[in-house]
């Protein structure tokens, strides 16, 4: 199988709705030769979360593909301590849906005869979402030490240590995992940097036909991400979506970065479109493919109810859902049925604003009545108390965070293959401004018919701009005048044949 970041194709349906260790969590993807030269699985791309504070490291990962995932198995590189857990389905559906781009067009005045109101153009959105060991024998292959095996959700795993060179090539290579030639000096090279490795597969006749996503869970901060790995079974360009939930808003190290232009927005209403996609295609090519989108970044953006504008399905004048996004993700969990339980909604709304911070008071792989899970101090929040039953995610984004502090930010590119030589870093950005997703386009095309054919459109209204639809000038107030007095004379018509009769 070959492996790519995606660009998030799964839309959530809202009817229901310095580093003193790094973690590291998304990798290479490997299947059998004639897996991967028959074409039977694709593997599309990955969606991405990144959680850090200086109490542990959380990154999310979940794979799309095409086709059959009977063959697939995936290894990702990780740091000593790094523990594999299940997330939920949820967990990606609500961060796609609350910070995908939503474009909505401008609103047309026609002059009416009685008086000037809106008419044609309502504010309909367009959303976008553009990712056990052989030790071998006398001249066999080098040992590898298997820390531990297990299943995770629908995934048997198994985590893989060596300092030998080609060791753990070489145990993938008997274990059935396809390695390219490229890719063999980049396993050798992380494992001379003294890393672990998680290796996943999936187990047999689950009938699974979209990846669960998985997190891996590292004790202390982490700043990046390890791209080199995820040169495995890629094309040309690898799409990558990557949410990151910290103590202020991150962009990527010595890369251009970017927020969309909304000023060049050009809505088209016969075809009920933007001109968005086109482009942020064009944007995400500059400097050699090296640039990342910020499409989205809020302040209190998981917990604040502030924010449910996101969840306007169809833009404004939809149908309203409400809530932060933290209680949207544990609707759509019920929805899908992942829990019954919603206890912890109430939780959400009691610490919004808190500066106290979130701690896990168990220890590690214990659960939550377990005990051996320590007492709290003054200024903590029980981190078990952000969590409905399975429903965790929120509680292990949150947990060595302040929840007033906590940003959440969406980063986009379409890398380049030569631009994964090396591991992605990040790093506070220069601008603490939020950046909304919620765009509206300034200009548009193609409005014949909006307005009653005898009334021509008076303007368009786009906040901030003040133009005529594709004009490119300010509206004419002696035309405004103009068909306010049309108006007014038309009146007078209507009311002098009434008397006739």
């Amino acid at each position: 199988m070959r492996l790519r970041f995606l660009a998030p194709a799964a839309a959530l349906s809202l009817a229901a709705l310095v580093p003193a260790s790094e973690a590291r969590a998304c990798g290479g993807c490997f299947g059998p030769p004639v897996i991967q030269q028959s074409g039977a699985t694709v593997v599309t791309g990955h969606r991405m979360a990144l959680t850090t504070s200086p109490t542990q490291s959380v990154l999310w990962d979940q794979i799309q593909y095409a086709g059959d995932p009977k063959e697939f198995a995936w290894v990702l590189p990780v740091h000593h301590g790094a523990v594999i857990e299940e997330s939920t389905d949820a967990w990606f559906e609500t961060l796609e849906a609350a910070t995908v781009a939503q474009v909505t067009s401008p609103q047309y005045v026609c002059p009416s005869v009685t008086s000037p109101q809106g008419c044609g153009a309502s504010f309909a959105g367009a959303a976008f979402d553009e990712g056990s060991a052989g030790t071998g024998g006398d001249g066999g292959p080098p040992p590898v030490t298997v820390l531990h095996e297990g299943t995770v959700g629908p995934y048997e795993t198994v985590t893989l240590a060596t300092d030998t060179p080609g060791a753990l090539n070489a145990w993938l290579t008997s274990h059935g995992y396809n390695i390219d030639s490229d890719i063999q000096p980049v396993i050798d090279a992380y494992v001379a940097e003294d890393f672990d490795f998680i290796a996943l597969r999936l187990l047999p006749n689950k009938g699974i036909r979209t990846m669960k996503p998985v997190r891996v869970v590292t004790p202390g901060a982490a700043m990046s991400l390890p791209l080199r790995m995820v040169a495995a079974g890629t094309g040309s360009n690898v799409a990558i979506t990557l949410y990151t939930i910290t103590e202020g808003r991150l962009e990527a190290d010595q890369y251009s970065n970017i927020v969309f232009p909304q000023s060049q927005l050009i809505w088209d209403f016969k075809a009920s479109s933007s001109n968005y996609a086109t482009l942020r295609g064009q944007l995400l090519q500059k400097d050699a493919g090296r640039t990342w989108l910020t499409a989205f970044a809020a302040q209190g953006a998981l917990l604040s109810p502030s924010y449910s504008g996101s969840y306007y399905n169809g833009g404004f004048g939809g149908d309203y859902y409400g809530g932060s996004i933290a209680t949207t993700y544990v609707q759509q969990g019920q929805s899908n049925g992942e829990t019954t339980d919603s206890s912890c909604t109430n939780a959400f709304d009691q610490i919004a604003d808190s500066t106290d911070l979130v701690v896990d008071a168990c220890p590690p792989g214990v659960m939550p009545n377990d005990p051996s899970c320590g007492q709290l101090a003054p200024g903590q929040i029980d981190a078990r108390t952000l969590a409905c039953g399975p429903l965790d995610d929120i509680a292990v984004a949150l947990t060595g965070l302040h929840p007033r502090d906590v940003w959440l930010t969406r980063l986009e590119a379409n890398l380049p293959r030569a631009a994964l030589a090396k591991d992605l870093s990040l790093t506070p950005s220069a601008s603490q401004d939020p950046v909304s997703n919620y765009m509206l386009a300034p200009t548009g095309i193609n409005e014949d018919g909006l307005c009653p054919a005898q009334v021509p459109p008076l303007s368009m209204i786009a906040p901030g701009y003040g133009k005529a639809a594709g004009s490119g000038r300010g509206v004419d107030r002696r035309a405004a005048f103009g068909y306010a007095v049309m108006g007014l004379l038309m009146a007078g018509a209507v009311v002098r044949r009434r008397r006739r009769r």
